[in-house]
């Protein structure tokens, strides 16, 4: 233990960024953030606040028969792809899955110096898992393809929940199960890379692993889980449904 200690101590005086392993190439010369951590947290929170009130509030004049629950399921998938307005490279663009996930994909070369809002966010969060200031092979994939399918499809999902469409639970269904079967590979390729090779990518303090790593990424776990399993029931009952017409039919067609 000393050993690995010692060896530590000895990169930390020559390292020159906060991440961990403290030997991590980053992609970019890094760039200390210089807006507070409050700061960020606070304008993103505001950001998905703006963008879920005014969601809802087009929600309930679309459609006002929208159940308490479906109306959640709106929010849900609206910020999954998202509507938000903000600066990109003079772009606007949106949200979670397609904005701020395709921010990543765009900046992953220069993101440890990437020095505005989104960027310095990325740093932060980075903090917890420094693959995302290295380029990693694996985030870039999963990434990229998040942002191809899962955004777009979460879009889609959204306005079928509103509409009521008989294809609403499919849509639900397939996004859900891509959201959690990407998240849930994220989580365990860092969690065995620490276990098989030593390899931590978070920073020892137990906020950045619990709070950003485990807390933040676990809503993208128990979520898809529940509508997915929301769509199971729902189609599960549908063929009940049809299966009762069907016998009652075949019934009237006897007599």
């Amino acid at each position: 233990m000393n050993r690995i200690w010692n060896k530590y101590m000895t990169v930390a005086t020559t390292s020159q960024h906060p991440y961990y392993p403290l030997d991590v190439k980053l992609s970019g010369e890094y760039v200390e953030n210089d807006w507070s951590v409050s700061y960020l947290i606070t304008a993103f929170g505001a950001l998905w606040t703006l963008l879920l009130g005014v969601t809802l509030v087009a929600v309930r004049r679309v459609n006002h028969r929208l159940s308490a629950k479906d109306q959640g399921l709106v929010l849900w998938f609206v910020l999954s792809t998202g509507m938000a307005v903000v600066r990109f490279n003079s772009v606007a663009a949106g949200s979670i899955h397609i904005f701020f996930e395709g921010y990543f994909i765009y900046n992953h070369a220069r993101m440890a110096s990437m020095q505005d809002f989104f960027g310095q966010l990325w740093k932060e969060y980075a903090l917890s898992d420094s693959r995302y200031m290295s380029s990693d092979p694996f985030l870039l994939t999963i990434e990229f393809w998040t942002i191809i399918l899962w955004g777009p499809l979460s879009y889609v999902a959204a306005i079928l929940i509103v509409k009521d469409s008989p294809f609403r639970h499919s849509v639900q269904a397939l996004v859900s199960t891509g959201e959690f079967y990407g998240n849930l590979l994220y989580l365990l390729t860092s969690l065995l890379d620490e276990k098989l090779s030593g390899i931590s990518y978070y920073r020892p303090e137990p906020f950045y692993f619990w709070v950003y790593f485990v807390l933040m990424n676990s809503i993208w776990l128990f979520v898809p889980a529940y509508c997915l399993y929301d769509s199971v029931m729902a189609s599960a009952r549908s063929f009940v449904a049809a299966r009762s017409i069907e016998r009652g039919s075949h019934r009237k067609k006897i007599r």
